[in-house]
Order: C-alpha cells, then structure tokens, then sequence
C-alpha cells in the first residue's frame, strides 16, 4: 500500500498543470508522511478517493504494450479461474474460500464458478479494452470485436458464450485481505454490464471496471504476457503460466498445489501428473518459457 500511494502520489503531480506544481508537491508529500501511520483501511479509502479525483486509468497506474494483457499476480497465484471439466456444470458459490498460494492472502468469493476456459479470456481483454479509461467510467466494445480479439469463431454461438462470461464477471462478489494491501470489502471483476441496442446494427457492450481491481495491480505486482500466445493455451496450461510468470525465477510448485491453485476435482495423482506434464511441454513449445518440466512430484520453470 505504501508504494501505491507514492505511484498515486507521483502521478498526481504529472496530472495536474504547472500552475498547481507547489500545491501538487505538497500534498504529494503530506500523503508521503501519512503513509507509515495510517491505518491499511484507512489509507485505501483514501487512495481510492484520490484515483477518482484524478481521473486515473488502469494504464496510468499499471501500463502494458498493446500486443500484451496483464493480470494481477494475486490472481495467478489463486484458484479463482478454474479447470474445471467442460462438462461440469458451473458451481454456484456463496462466500467460498477460495485458494492462494500463499498463507497471508485470504479471498472469499460469491458467484458463479469462474473458468480457466473462457472467463479468465474475457476479463483479460476487458482490461485491455478499459485500461486507458478513467476508472470507473464505461467502456465500449462490439460482440464482434470481443470475439475476434479472443480468437473465437465469429458467430451467434460465440457471441451468446462472450455475453454470458461478462455476465458471470459482472455478477461476482469478491472479498480480499493481504498484509500488503488491507481489506478489500467486495470486488466485482466487472462493476457493471448491459448491451446496448441489442438486435441492432449499432449494439455494443458497455462495462465498467471496479475502481478497486487497481489497488490490486498497483505497485507493480501484476504480471505481462503476449497474448497471441497466451490465448491459445489450455487452460491447464495457462494457469501454470499465470503462476510462473509472477515470479522472476519461479520456486518449484509442488502437484498438489498446482492441483489446488487450478480448482482441480481430479482425484487419481497418476492423471493429474500427467495433465500437468502435457502442460509443461505445452508452455515450452509455445515460446512463453524457456523449459517446463515435473520430477520428484514438483514442477519446474525456466522462464
């Protein structure tokens, strides 16, 4: 939290004009000296205040190259996009623990079952789609367009897929707590959804994304793929590059772990090592590692 409000802080003084420079400064700096005696909530507020106030974007604060789409790490590193077997219906959960790699972080979510397959997709394009946008302000896009940028067919079937994946992030409630970061009360991936239009020529989809998504990017911990790659991945594959790309030299990640992080129902060891080495030689021979690999029921990244 201390960084994000020096990152906020900095870019209020590159927002405003010169005529306010001394005032930026000091304000930048009172925040500065506030920071190591606010309380974590307290200090959130108010830096969610100051995003608004100045009309920031997720780029101002989290910047990717247009041929890249970014993540929170904290995402890559939990089970809140799933692997669920296609054929198993989607599970409606209230207040659902849901697993993170490390110890500090505890998320609770509300919703229905978010996948791997299709959801994490969708929400990674949004973002691309909002992130020079003010937050909080909406955003608009095509069916049309959506489906192309994601590489799906161009079709009603697609389009009905797309409009319900946007309906699954917009309907989700999450809670998230972290040494770093406080309390996050409730988060929606998308704070809000409609189609506008519909049935015409001219409908679009119209989103805005929840102001508080950026206290978890901010701070630099938030991670960068290129997505041509990283859309065509399974979604097994996927979510074990979601988790070594948060690390710069990733630790090995036990099976067991992995099988957690992914919301895996897969019961037999045999299976799941399996899955998880076709997904090793899945990263590697796509570009986005240098070498993947399972030994001694651990698996191991070279990026």
């Amino acid at each position: 939290m201390n960084k994000m409000a020096e990152q906020i802080g900095a870019l209020a003084q590159d927002k405003r004009s010169s005529a306010m420079a001394t005032k930026k400064r000091t304000a930048g700096g009172e925040l500065a000296e506030k920071v190591s005696e606010a309380k974590q909530t307290a200090l959130l507020k108010h830096t969610k205040q100051q995003i608004k106030d100045m009309q920031l974007s997720l780029f101002d604060l989290a910047p990717w190259p247009d041929h890249m789409r970014a993540l929170p790490n904290d995402f890559g590193r939990s089970a809140i996009f799933t692997v669920r077997n296609k054929k198993v219906p989607r599970a409606a959960l209230q207040g659902q623990s849901i697993y993170h790699v490390n110890k500090d972080v505890e998320i609770t979510y509300t919703g229905i079952e978010l996948r791997a397959d299709d959801d994490e997709l969708v929400f990674a394009q949004v973002l691309e789609y909002a992130k020079r946008t003010a937050l909080g302000e909406p955003v608009s896009f095509t069916f049309y367009e959506l489906c192309q940028d994601l590489d799906w067919s161009i079709n009603g079937r697609y389009y009905t897929r797309a409009e319900e994946c946007l309906t699954r992030l917009q309907a989700s409630a999450m809670q998230f707590s972290s040494q770093r970061i406080g309390r996050l009360e409730s988060v929606s991936l998308i704070r809000r959804f409609r189609v506008l239009d519909r049935g015409k020529r001219t409908s679009r989809c119209q989103v805005e994304i929840d102001a508080e998504i950026v206290v978890l990017f901010a701070g630099d911990h938030y991670t960068k793929f290129v997505w041509e790659k990283y859309r065509k991945l399974s979604p097994t594959a996927r979510r074990m590059f979601d988790y070594f790309a948060t690390h710069k030299e990733p630790y090995p990640l036990k099976l067991e772990t992995f099988r957690l992080m992914c919301g895996s129902d897969s019961t037999r060891p045999k299976k799941w090592r399996e899955q998880v080495g076709e997904a090793c030689d899945e990263l590697r021979e796509n570009g986005l590692v240098e070498s993947a690999w399972v030994n001694d029921d651990l698996v191991h990244c070279k990026r």
